[in-house]
């Protein structure tokens, strides 16, 4: 704006301004080719889509070593579960029977939360067992019996002598004999979104859901995990001929740099549409806008036909889509990206409201007024000509 500039001429500038089209209002996108696509059209379609929405360029991705804070809270938490186990060992080694379940049972709480996640159930087993024990040989049998049947249900081969005092290895027998009596079966097991994998009391079921199971009658820890999902671990009652369905929720920011690290260090190998879903969301776009080639990779007969496609980068759900046609102008190129963004392809020009015009009329009659009174007070005089006949 010039210096000096009138204050009525500054809003009306505002005021035009009101009238511009507001671009990259829309959620943010990555854009991406698919192989196969005419570069010629991808070129054109980046340039739309620039235009109207916020694009995002791909991140670099975590190193293969990278460990959430998370994960790391989760190991230190599990080694002073380890160490309480020692110390109801050495507790029970002495005769010190309530230390001992004091020592025990004080993990316990703990060690349902962590263990599930680290897939360490082993160590739970242990420390239920070594509490069972614990109570067997401080006269509280009814009490121990239900740590004996958890552990065997997390594991039902037949224990190791020795370990324990000969009274307590009986017990621990007893109720192992209990857990191998009851019914098996087949367990069907279903998530939201499918694909996921299953583990049941830590052992990795073949497979990707919705799968089946095979079973024994009681409590079990499920363990579900998809790639770009949060992973979920309930202890729940599982019996034949029933069938399990649990919602997974997104990956947070640690667990997908945890997912990605292990997709680099090769761990992990999902498919091409779930890595460019991960790189999105790790890029912070909330969609994605994908062109193909339209009728596949190899279509001669197609050459610059195109299919655009925008899906959520969250949960892959196709959103919207469009056609582009072979030889399509710009034009149609635009209105093609416009339909598939579900947005009006006219540029949008917002209305000025109803009570600006009075506004801008006082402001422009008051601008010519003030000029009027500051011509007087400068005493600054113009001399015209007047027409004939006429009073000047």
């Amino acid at each position: 704006m010039p210096r000096g500039a009138s204050p009525t001429v500054l809003f009306l500038a505002a005021v035009a301004t009101m009238a511009r089209p507001a671009l990259g209002s829309g959620p943010p996108v990555v854009v991406t080719a698919l192989p196969g696509a005419d570069q010629g059209v991808v070129k054109r379609v980046r340039e739309v889509v620039a235009s109207r929405r916020s694009v995002r360029e791909d991140l670099a991705l975590p190193p293969p070593d990278a460990v959430s804070t998370e994960r790391a809270a989760m190991t230190e938490r599990t080694a002073s579960i380890r160490l309480a186990l020692e110390r109801a060992r050495r507790a029970e080694s002495e005769a010190s029977w309530d230390a001992c379940v004091r020592e025990a049972s004080g993990a316990l709480s703990d060690a349902l939360e962590v263990l599930a996640k680290v897939d360490d159930l082993q160590l739970l087993r242990d420390l239920r067992v070594q509490i069972g024990a614990c109570l067997t040989l401080a006269q509280s049998a009814p009490n121990a019996r239900p740590h004996f049947v958890s552990a065997a249900l997390l594991d039902e081969s037949t224990p190791q002598p020795g370990l324990h005092r000969e009274e307590a290895e009986r017990a621990q027998l007893d109720a192992l004999a209990e857990v191998v009596a009851r019914a098996r079966g087949r367990v069907r097991i279903e998530t939201a979104p499918p694909g996921a994998e299953v583990w049941i009391d830590g052992r990795k079921a073949p497979g990707t859901t919705p799968l089946e199971v095979d079973v024994r009658l009681g409590d079990h820890f499920v363990t579900v995990r998809r790639f770009r999902f949060e992973p979920h671990t309930v202890l729940t009652p599982l019996q034949p001929q029933s069938a399990v369905r649990m919602v997974l929720d997104p990956a947070q920011r640690a667990t997908l740099r945890e997912q990605l690290a292990g997709v680099l260090g090769g761990r992990d190998a999902p498919s091409e549409e779930e890595m460019r879903l991960a790189r999105a969301v790790w890029s912070r776009a909330e969609q994605v806008v994908t062109i193909a080639p339209a009728g596949g990779y190899a279509a001669a007969t197609s050459k610059g036909a195109a299919r655009i496609t925008v899906l959520d980068a969250l949960t892959g759900q196709s959103l919207r889509g469009a056609p582009i046609a072979a030889g399509s102008d710009d034009d149609a190129i635009r209105r093609g990206v416009c339909d598939a963004l579900g947005e009006t392809c006219e540029p949008r020009a917002r209305a000025v409201p109803w009570y600006v015009w009075p506004i801008a009329g006082v402001a422009v009659v008051g601008g010519v007024i003030s000029t009027a009174f500051l011509v007087n007070a400068n005493r600054q005089y113009t001399f015209v000509a007047c027409p004939a006949g006429k009073r000047c």
